[in-house]
């Protein structure tokens, strides 16, 4: 029979000598009455991964492998489907939510060349409500000060990515994490960072039923006040809806420092159809001045103002808007990356 070849062990021997006889003499001088420092080296010694490989291929004879840097990997996690969310409260991110990109650097000035798109045919003075903006100002208290919700809640916008959802409609879903609703928990989000306390109503109010969505909504919107009367700012957050000619989905959207994102638009109701609304003139002041802050801060995030002849439950306060992010030929990341945006411009506005 022939015999094995010896074992090599060059490169291994001395390395692995040399350790083993500074571990002995520490643990001879451990025993002795050593103090902390020696237990501390032989610790060091026991985790050390040269002294643990070599020792082994002293005995073994396979080389010690050249040891490299771990990092740790993070687990995706898939997206939760049709979670149950809280009622009047912000609704949690998706589990899968990365990090937001960071915003772009906003412009320190306002940009008071406003444009109304006056659908009610009622003669506003834009300047003179520039000079003098109306004042709403909260506290960073986290007392509930604005209000967030969502007539419309099932409005979805054009699935990308892991952005989809089962349809309850046309870009319409009652999953809550890829709705509209999602644009109004970062909303929330944003501005809770800021010190801002904020009630999100989350609740569907357009389906099974489109009809009555704006009384439903303004019944669960005045229960909120009435529990929360702190309460400075009412914000129906909504996404539009625009065809094409040839019937496609248009994208609002614009380049904002190299992130694509989807233009809002502040919508003012009015007593124009009848309706009593004692407030709509200061909703009108802050609108134009907060579209002032935004048209500065991130020029192209904005569109016109549209002043309307329907109320649109904006008569609860004289901070109240209808807000519409991006439209449904948007991605959601479109509208989270724009909403942030806004978010900060109007937590600015009302720090001041």
């Amino acid at each position: 029979m022939p015999r094995r070849p010896a074992r090599k062990r060059s490169g291994i021997l001395m390395p692995a000598v040399v350790l083993l006889l500074c571990a002995a003499l520490l643990l001879i001088s451990h025993r002795m009455g050593g103090d902390a420092q020696v237990d501390a080296l032989l610790d060091a010694i026991a985790k050390n991964q040269t002294f643990i490989a070599s020792s082994i291929a002293l005995e073994t004879g396979i080389p010690t492998p050249r040891l490299t840097s771990t990092v740790p990997v993070q687990k995706t996690v898939e997206p939760t489907k049709n979670a149950s969310e809280p009622t009047m409260e912000s609704a949690p991110p998706p589990d899968n939510e990365s990090l937001p990109e960071a915003l772009p650097t906003a412009q320190d000035k306002r940009d008071t060349d406003i444009e109304i798109r006056n659908d009610a045919d009622i003669a506003v003075d834009v300047a003179a409500m520039l000079e003098n903006p109306i004042q709403i100002h909260v506290k960073q208290d986290q007392t509930p000060q604005v209000l967030i919700y969502h007539t419309h809640a099932t409005e979805a916008y054009t699935p990308s990515g892991k952005d989809t959802y089962k349809p309850s409609g046309d870009y319409r879903t009652r999953d809550k994490t890829q709705s509209v609703v999602r644009v109004g928990t970062e909303l929330a989000k944003v501005l809770k960072a800021r010190g801002i306390g904020v009630v999100h109503i989350t609740d569907i109010f357009d389906d099974p039923s489109f009809n009555g969505s704006y009384g439903r909504s303004l019944t669960a919107a005045e229960q909120a006040l009435k529990k929360y009367p702190d309460i400075k700012v009412t914000i129906d957050l909504h996404r539009d809806a625009i065809l094409t000619k040839d019937g496609r989905q248009f994208r609002l959207a614009r380049t904002i420092g190299g992130q694509e994102v989807a233009q809002l638009m502040l919508v003012v109701g009015t007593n124009a159809s009848g309706l009593e609304h004692p407030h709509w003139r200061k909703n009108m002041n802050f609108a134009v001045n907060l579209q002032a802050d935004a048209n500065g801060a991130y020029p192209g995030l904005m569109r016109d103002v549209n002043l309307r002849s329907q109320r649109f439950n904006t008569h609860l306060r004289s901070g109240s808007l209808l807000v519409e992010c991006g439209s449904s030929g948007n991605t959601l990341q479109e509208a989270l990356r724009s909403i942030r945006m806004f978010g900060e411009v109007l937590a600015d506005r009302l720090l001041a």
